[in-house]
C-alpha cells in the first residue's frame, strides 16, 4: 500500500509522524520502503542520521523529485513525504497513492487549510481522490482547553476525510527522539507518547491490502456531481457570503437570497399553521363554555334566552 503524508500547510509535523511510521514498520517486520519527496529533506537527515550511529533497523530513504525515484515490487509499505515545494512531485505522489495521511494541528488556520486540500484532492485527481484519513497531531495535553476537540468536531463534519481518534499529544519528546534518529518509542519506550504513537499505527497499518486499481473501479464523487461537497470545502476567502467570523464548526456557508427566500416562506407557512390551530383551539373552548359540554340544561336554557332577548333588542 502507498501511503502520502501530506498537507498544504507546514509545520504539521509530517516528517515526524512519517519517521516514527517506518522505524514502526521495519520493527514489526513489514517490508517499508520510505520516499522523501520534501525539498528540505528533512526525513532523509534523520534516515542519515540513524544510519551514521549505527541503529538498527536502518532506514533506507529515496530522496529526490518524482522521476528519480522508483517503487520497488516487493515492498509491503510504501511511505512518501511530500511538500508542497515541490508541487509537481507532489501532485504525482497523490495521483498513484492508496490514501493520504492528514496531521492536523488543532487550529483555525489548519482547518482551513485542510478543507483547501481536500479541494485540491478532487480537483488533481479528476474526481476520484484516494482514501484521506486525518488526525489530530501536536494536540493539547491540557484537558481544559478545548482548541483541541473543537478541531476534532469540525474534521469530523468536513467531507471527503475520514477522521481517526488516535490523537499525538503536543510532547517533547516527538522532537527530541527525532533529532537523535530515533523514533518516539525507541527513545522513551514507556511515555505516553510511545503509547499514543503506536496506538496510531497500529490504527493505520490493521488493514487488507488495497491497491490503486481497486481506488479506481470504486469511483467516487466528484465535486462537479456533488455541489454540497464543493460548498463545504470552500474556505472563507473562497466563499463571498460567509461572514467575516468564521468559527470550527462554520463549515456550511451563507444561504443565498433564493434558499433564505424559500426558508421564510416555510417559517411563514409554520406560523399560519400555528395560528389556525391556536384559533380552532379557542373556538373549542368558547363552544365548550357557552354552549357545548358541561353545562347544565338550565344553564344553556338560560343562555339560550338571553341571546334571543339581545336579538330582539338589537332588531327594535
Amino acid at each position: 500500500m502507498i501511503t502520502v503524508i501530506a498537507n498544504l500547510k507546514g509545520g504539521t509535523g509530517k516528517s515526524t509522524v512519517c519517521f516514527n511510521l517506518a522505524v514502526w514498520l521495519r520493527s514489526t517486520g513489514h517490508r517499508a520502503t520510505v520516499i522523501d519527496l520534501d525539498p528540505q529533506k528533512t526525513l532523509s537527515d534523520a534516515a542519515a542520521l540513524r544510519m551514521d550511529e549505527g541503529i538498527q533497523p536502518s532506514i533506507q530513504v529515496q530522496a529526490g523529485t518524482f522521476p528519480d525515484v522508483t517503487l520497488p515490487e516487493d515492498a509491503e509499505e510504501i511511505i512518501i513525504d511530500v511538500g508542497t515545494a515541490d508541487l509537481e512531485s507532489f501532485k504525482q505522489a497523490i495521483m498513484i497513492a492508496d490514501r493520504i495521511l492528514i496531521p492536523v494541528t488543532p487550529s483555525q488556520a489548519d482547518i482551513w487549510s485542510t478543507q483547501r486540500f481536500v479541494g485540491f484532492l478532487y480537483k488533481n485527481t479528476h474526481g476520484n481522490p484516494p482514501e484521506a484519513i486525518t488526525f489530530l497531531n501536536r494536540s493539547d495535553t491540557n484537558k481544559s482547553i478545548q482548541a483541541s476537540d473543537e478541531a476534532a468536531a469540525a474534521l469530523e463534519a468536513l467531507p471527503g476525510v475520514h477522521l481517526i481518534p488516535q490523537r499525538l499529544s503536543d510532547r517533547a519528546v516527538f522532537r527530541d527522539s527525532f533529532s537523535e534518529g530515533l523514533a518516539v518509542f525507541e527513545l522513551e519506550p514507556r511515555s505516553v507518547a510511545s503509547r499514543e504513537f503506536k496506538a496510531l499505527a497500529e490504527t493505520l497499518f490493521a488493514h487488507v491490502s488495497r491497491s490503486v486499481l481497486g481506488r479506481l473501479q470504486k469511483q467516487k464523487a466528484s465535486t462537479a456531481v456533488n455541489p454540497g461537497l464543493h460548498r463545504a470545502l470552500a474556505t472563507p476567502s473562497a466563499k463571498p457570503g460567509v461572514a467575516e467570523k468564521f468559527g470550527y464548526m462554520d463549515l456550511i456557508p451563507v444561504p443565498t437570497l433564493e434558499e433564505a427566500h424559500a426558508e421564510k416562506m416555510l417559517e411563514q407557512q409554520d406560523i399560519e399553521v400555528c395560528a389556525s390551530k391556536e384559533k380552532k383551539k379557542r373556538k373549542k373552548a368558547l363552544k365548550e363554555k357557552w354552549g357545548g359540554k358541561g353545562m347544565s340544561a338550565k344553564k344553556r336554557k338560560k343562555a339560550k334566552k338571553s341571546k334571543k332577548h339581545r336579538k330582539g333588542k338589537k332588531g327594535g
